[in-house]
């Protein structure tokens, strides 16, 4: 529409000035000028709306994916003008990928005089953000030109912590001394020897509340037992190039850091202990669950299919940083040859490897007729079966 009226104002300035030099009119050629002159201070105008403004911005440190995320922009005018409205945009990132983006209402900065712009994200996408600039648009008191110009304002950098997933896993039973329950897949669960007590969780048997501990304390605590689960359990993620299958948020790489921080909660909250051998080489137990809970999804926040190691790779490297009686979950959606003869070293170790499987063929876009070497094929599930793995194939959900 602004094209369109400036194109008319400035065709029919034109046409007056041919018109009064064909009849020598003075009339029309004052009147072509003073048309000229509207669209030339409209430009002027519209040129200084976005000039001399400083700006400062405030966004959250730290989101969930799907959390609304709230963004503040203060803008002061350097200049003693009267300004015309301007709409401030933030140049987020092009890997942020998100939902429900607000816009920016238009505001006219005054000197020396602080005003408030804000708009509002779903993230879709974990990761960790920087951005810095922001675009100022701006236009005159008739709407005819539009300005636009791009400022450098101080970076802010937010974390996309994952949203965990809940998905349905299973943990083999562990040979040692005492019962092991295989349903709960505790490090600590009920065995025969007594270790105190501990905050219900949910899996938890009813038969091993302990009702007088839970009286004094009024909250549900149940018996912790050493017990003949797996010493030790790592998570190692494919993190190899090109494996992250998928477009936008509905990736392989975003559902099994998902899952991967459902199931490492889980297994924090009732006794276990984990790792990310190949992330990073602390683990985190269950009595520093409520410091590290933060630190375990920002782990998993960072993780991107940008490394040279393969899958088997990395299993052997979680294998050798382990003991004996150990379990390692390994998440995949590309197939790799070379992990069911690696499953085979870590069974001669006394680690026991439960391959989650994602078919990648799932995440592939409509007719795009990629062919990937999907983990979740029957031939290869038959593979890490022989090799002696416990095998989960995960659906992709459709919330995804």
């Amino acid at each position: 529409m602004r094209q369109a009226a400036r194109t008319a104002l400035v065709t029919s300035a034109l046409f007056l000035v041919v018109v009064a030099i064909m009849l020598n009119s003075a009339a029309l050629f004052y009147m072509s000028t003073a048309i000229l002159g509207t669209i030339l201070m409209a430009r002027l105008q519209s040129y200084r709306s976005v000039r001399g403004l400083r700006f400062d911005r405030h966004a959250p440190d730290t989101v969930k994916v799907g959390e609304v995320v709230k963004v503040e922009i203060t803008i002061w005018s350097e200049r003693r003008i009267r300004r015309p409205l301007v709409v401030i945009e933030d140049v987020l990132p092009p890997k942020m990928v998100m939902a429900d983006l607000s816009a920016s209402l238009p505001i006219a900065p005054a000197f020396d005089v602080p005003i408030q712009s804000q708009y509002t994200f779903r993230p879709l996408r974990r990761g960790r953000f920087r951005w810095s600039q922001v675009k100022v648009l701006g236009t005159d008191a008739l709407g005819l030109v539009t300005s636009e110009r791009t400022y450098d304002v101080s970076a802010v950098e937010m974390m996309v912590l994952p949203s965990p997933m809940p998905v349905d896993f299973e943990i083999p039973p562990a040979p040692a001394y005492g019962i092991s329950e295989s349903e709960t897949g505790l490090g600590r669960g009920s065995g025969i020897e007594p270790r105190g007590v501990r905050e219900y969780s949910s899996g938890d048997s009813l038969r091993y509340v302990h009702w007088r501990s839970s009286a004094r304390a009024g909250k549900l605590l149940v018996k912790e037992f050493a017990t003949g689960s797996y010493s030790a359990t790592s998570f190692v993620i494919q993190r190899t190039h090109q494996t992250d299958i998928g477009v936008g948020a509905a990736t392989t790489l975003e559902q099994i850091c998902a899952n991967a921080a459902f199931m490492a909660d889980r297994m924090l909250r009732q006794g276990g202990e984990i790792s990310f051998p190949t992330l990073t080489g602390t683990a985190i137990s269950s009595s520093v669950y409520n410091d590290h809970n933060q630190r375990l999804l920002a782990i998993l926040a960072t993780v991107e299919a940008d490394s040279d190691m393969t899958i088997a790779e990395e299993v052997e490297q979680a294998r050798r940083s382990m003991p004996a009686g150990g379990l390692i979950f390994a998440f995949l959606s590309i197939a790799d040859d070379a992990l069911p003869q690696e499953v085979r070293r870590c069974l001669a170790s006394g680690i026991q490897v439960v391959a989650m499987l994602y078919d990648a063929d799932e995440y592939l876009p409509p007719r795009s007729g990629n062919l990937v070497n999907t983990a979740g094929s029957i031939h290869y599930i038959e593979a890490l079966t022989m090799a002696g793995a416990k095998v989960q194939l995960v659906p992709k959900p459709e919330s995804l």
